[in-house]
């Protein structure tokens, strides 16, 4: 690394800790400042460890995530010096003849199979290329601004669900944010840092529905789902509204038959949309990301594939197989299918996660009823997601990349749940005094 890359690379780790230390909106707000100045430099770390991993180990530069953006940014970039008007065209989305020299260079602008609505590769090629303007290319640099758009996601996260519950119960948050597979995967130039920002001003927006930044958290919020994920919006789309309906009935029967009712309906709406509007057929998207996804893994080879149902177009038969992507998705890879160091990790991570849920369901508060609407609207977007991802993710490593987002939201729904009381006397430590 030359004198320039570890300079730049100095300033913005020490400017973006000041940062974290000077304004508490970018801090955990029931923890103590060290917990999130620790969590923001492990992630770091990881974020260092995950380039290092993908450099020399895995050495498809090309094709990995964790290069393929920010190499075609670099053609983004150098294209403002060269023609700054196609690069404008570029970034706001205007291609055309006088881009495609520019656009044919680079291997991820364009994707083999998209029926989103946006094309998620070009949101992350577009946000690099703007970054290497402060970064001067420094790809260390571009490791910090996603750890620090990730850990900004998780703070609203935090600070959003855990406003419902005794404080106490936000310590149990603490092993969930520093689950290897939650640091590994939202740490690195990737797409999943900016999902979960995404996903923290989306929550924030919903929780603080009615207040002055409510509408605009949950605009920007959907926008930024949007454009890395889409489906993950489409996941929330249901609970969001069962959430917002009579949020002040805390008749814990009435709660739950809403979530039941507003779902029931959606998807209905969702498996009959392709007869009202012929150009959406939900049913076929899904079987042709499956196909996709199949395909490629055989091109490339994947070694840790799975078996999964196949898709058919029928309502019953996607309720089944969604069922089973649910469970391959919690609980795989088992230990018995590791293959290598990273996956025995992950498998080692699930015979963690299954227990820390049945602990937290098992001494949950079962008086306490405040929460149970956040906890519902948690759990239907997880298991929604858990379901897409479950049933269209052939290969392990994938299924446990994917997941990651919304595992967070997932164990934070049981974490809500507990009674703290519970909670050992000797954790508070970690807790803020005011």
């Amino acid at each position: 690394m030359a004198a320039k890359e570890i300079f730049l690379t100095a300033f913005y780790l020490v400017l973006f800790n000041a940062l974290i230390f000077r304004f508490r909106i970018f801090q955990f707000k029931n923890f103590k400042p060290l917990v999130t100045h620790v969590l923001f430099n492990l992630k770091f770390v990881v974020g260092i460890f995950i380039w290092f991993i993908y450099s020399f180990y895995y050495k498809d530069v090309q094709n990995n995530d964790v290069h393929k953006f920010y190499n075609d940014a670099l053609i983004l970039r150098n294209t403002a010096s060269e023609n700054p008007q196609a690069f404008f065209q570029m970034l706001i989305g205007k291609e055309d003849e006088t881009t495609l020299p520019f656009t044919s260079q680079m291997k991820n602008w364009e994707r083999n199979f998209d029926e989103a609505p946006v094309n998620e590769n070009k949101t992350l090629i577009r946000l690099n290329a703007l970054l290497m303007f402060i970064s001067f290319k420094t790809y260390f640099v571009h490791i910090l601004f996603m750890c620090f758009i990730s850990l900004l996601g998780f703070v609203l996260i935090a600070n959003s669900i855990f406003g419902f519950t005794d404080v106490k119960n936000s310590i149990l948050a603490i092993p969930v944010l520093f689950l290897p597979s939650i640091l590994f995967w939202t740490s690195g130039v990737m797409k999943e840092p900016v999902l979960i920002s995404g996903l923290g001003l989306f929550i924030y927006g919903i929780t603080n529905w009615g207040t002055r930044n409510s509408i605009l958290a949950l605009i920007i919020g959907s926008m930024l789902i949007l454009i890395t994920k889409f489906f993950v919006l489409a996941c929330l789309l249901p609970a969001t509204i069962a959430y917002l309906l009579f949020r002040k009935n805390e008749n814990p029967s009435f709660v739950l038959l809403k979530y039941v009712l507003v779902n029931l309906v959606l998807l209905l709406l969702a498996f009959n949309v392709r007869y009202i509007v012929p150009q959406i057929n939900l049913q076929q998207m899904l079987i042709n990301k499956q196909t996709h996804s199949i395909k490629e893994a055989e091109y490339f080879k994947a070694g840790s594939r799975i078996e999964i149902p196949e898709l058919k177009d029928d309502p019953l038969n996607i309720l089944k197989t969604s069922a089973v992507g649910i469970w391959n998705t919690i609980t795989r890879p088992y230990i018995w299918e590791t293959k290598n160091m990273m996956m025995l990790a992950s498998a080692a991570e699930n015979v963690f996660i299954v227990p820390f849920l049945l602990m937290c369901f098992a001494f949950r508060n079962r008086k306490q009823n405040a929460s149970l609407n956040l906890f519902l609207f948690l759990l239907t977007v997880s298991l929604a997601y858990f379901a897409i991802v479950g049933i269209c993710t052939p290969v392990l490593g994938n299924l446990v990349r994917y997941k990651t987002p919304l595992l967070v939201l997932f164990m934070f729904a049981f974490i809500i749940q507990i009674n703290s009381k519970y909670i050992p006397e000797r954790l508070n430590f970690l807790l803020r005094k005011n």
